[in-house]
């Protein structure tokens, strides 16, 4: 049956610290703190157990035998020859593991549950221990909450065990008990003189008040009451308890864990306040671009208007020379093909021809000098930017730590997605010339209207005035069907142009708009990436200072 070392509230204890180191191991981690997390480590490590027992004594001692019945468990072999040839350090583990930590050292993993309360150590006979002092003296001793020097019942006189514990006791100020074990075999008179002679050498090494135990291991196995491992225990339990090892683990659990949290928070705190900067830098990235996005629907409006007045004057020339055309006296005139100075198509052509070049000539100079106006302001803005981008990087450049560095990048990402853009591209001159709106002075709009205001007046003047010679009945009729339908045709020529003009004004606008509406597109899409970006990790780090004050919350309460 197991023996219990520890009392509850010990065992709860430790608990509690071991979950807040777990926490506080868990915290580092998220925090890629490398340094911290091995500091967490090494105290868990540390803390493998919240009692350390290192013991020490001659080869055949019944050291083996001692520490299997104080736990109630056959933890180290025994045999009839010197089982112990290195130094063994016993510690739980969910299964039987060897794992060498260096010349004659090893920790051996046991699934024994006693050792979920303590860690054992124990060493060779003291005379390998004297060869190996060092590794015992700066890994075990400053740490242990007891060493148990253990002799034969029948002779605790041996030398080499007498001489370490003159070096333990001057180096190190540890709480150190001696126990005869093997009592059973000796007399009782001969318990009383040895253990008197015990006493009397650990004085004269400077250990004051010494506490000496008669056990014996043989006895224990046997379930009786007089086997001495019953005050052992209690003398255990009360040393760890109230020992100055236990108080400094409790209090080396709460303070590392504690730092580490108060350390997390520092820096994340800063680091919140450096997105806080970031946010607030892109956030006026966009409220620039939406400024120049009001500017530019300003710009949009003030270059429909300019083309559509030199299409609404090109419109008008069109129509007052329509109207002229079509006087009774011309259409008379050239009717009659001995007096005309050209027929009817010849006329229609020649004002389709005169239309197109002026509307040509004059429209695309208009583009041109709306396109250079868009060109500028949008290359305006784009060095606005990558000036201000510049400037950002420049500022966030001195950040020693990671996160430094990716803000850096980020912000060169987004300097090179805006250069990629290549504004000149889409708002140069050849660019808008090339674009439908360079094509609406030709081809769409008031032409297109314009052709059919052509073929609605060869239709209404019915007659092949271009063939042959009319008789004076003819020309007399063609006048009376001018001044018949002239008003009409010059009514519908009129709506058409009005229509015409309101078509040139939609599409143009619609075209200038999509222009814009690409390219802001484009440069949202930019800053929205980087936006996302801080948004995550704004979210990440509330996550982690969370986690942090849960951390140091725990450790204020242990």
């Amino acid at each position: 049956m197991t023996k219990q070392i520890l009392s509850q509230d010990v065992k709860n204890q430790f608990d509690a610290m071991r979950d807040l180191l777990g926490a506080a191991l868990a915290l580092a981690q998220k925090s890629s703190d490398t340094e911290a997390a091995k500091i967490v480590r090494d105290r868990l490590a540390h803390l493998q157990s919240p009692a350390l027992f290192v013991i020490i004594g001659e080869v055949k001692s019944g050291k083996s035998s001692f520490v299997n019945a104080l736990l109630g468990e056959d933890v180290c072999d025994v045999a009839p020859d010197p089982c112990t040839a290195c130094i063994q350090e016993l510690v739980y583990a969910d299964e039987r593991s060897r794992t060498d930590l260096g010349l004659q050292w090893e920790r051996i993993g046991l699934p024994r549950e006693v050792l979920r309360e303590i860690t054992i150590v124990d060493t060779p006979g003291t005379n390998s221990v004297i060869r190996n002092h060092q590794t015992i003296t700066e890994n075990y001793i400053p740490l242990s909450d007891l060493v148990v020097f253990v002799f034969p019942a029948k002779n605790p006189h041996t030398g080499s065990s007498w001489d370490l514990l003159a070096l333990i006791r001057r180096d190190w100020h540890r709480k150190t008990v001696f126990v005869l074990q093997q009592s059973d075999l000796a007399t009782k008179r001969e318990l009383a003189v040895n253990m008197e002679r015990v006493a009397q050498y650990a004085r004269e090494r400077n250990v004051q008040d010494p506490v000496v135990f008669a056990v014996s291991a043989k006895r224990e196995a046997e379930g009786a009451s007089d086997s001495g491992f019953m005050e052992f225990r209690d003398f255990l339990r009360k040393t760890v308890e109230t020992g100055e090892v236990w108080r400094m683990k409790v209090e080396g659990a709460r303070d590392t864990a504690g730092r580490i949290a108060r350390g997390v928070i520092e820096r994340l705190s800063a680091a919140q306040d450096a997105l806080a900067e970031d946010r607030i830098f892109y956030d006026d990235l966009m409220s620039r671009v939406k400024a120049r996005r009001d500017k530019a629907d300003s710009l949009r409006r003030l270059a429909v208007d300019s083309l559509c007045v030199s299409y609404d004057r090109l419109a008008s020339g069109l129509e007052t020379d329509f109207t002229e055309g079509l006087s009774v006296g011309t259409i008379l005139r050239r009717a009659i093909p001995l007096v005309r100075d050209k027929d009817i198509k010849t006329w229609l052509a020649e004002i389709q021809s005169d239309f197109e070049s002026k509307s040509k000539t004059e429209i695309d100079a208009e583009s041109s000098r709306v396109s250079k106006d868009i060109a500028g302001e949008m290359m305006s803005m784009f060095t606005e930017l990558t000036e201000a981008i510049a400037r950002r990087r420049n500022d966030a450049r001195p950040g020693i730590s990671a996160k430094d560095t990716d803000r850096v990048e980020i912000l060169a990402g987004l300097q090179r997605q805006l250069q990629e853009l290549r504004v000149s591209d889409i708002v140069s001159d050849k660019a808008i010339q090339g674009s439908d709106i360079g094509k609406l002075s030709l081809a769409g709009g008031g032409l297109a209207a314009f052709g059919a205001v052509i073929a609605l007046a060869t239709k209404m003047v019915a007659f092949d005035i271009t063939g042959g010679i009319l008789a004076l009945a003819g020309a007399g009729l063609i006048a009376v069907t001018l001044i018949w339908k002239r008003s009409s045709l010059l009514s519908e020529v009129s709506q058409k142009l009005r229509k015409s003009r309101e078509e040139f004004r939609n599409r143009l606008d619609k075209e200038i708009s999509r222009i814009f509406e690409n390219l802001f597109v484009e440069i949202e899409h930019c800053l929205k990436e980087p936006l996302s970006r801080l948004e995550e990790e704004t979210q990440r780090l509330e996550s982690l200072l969370g986690e942090a004050r849960r951390v140091n919350e725990m450790a204020q309460k242990i």
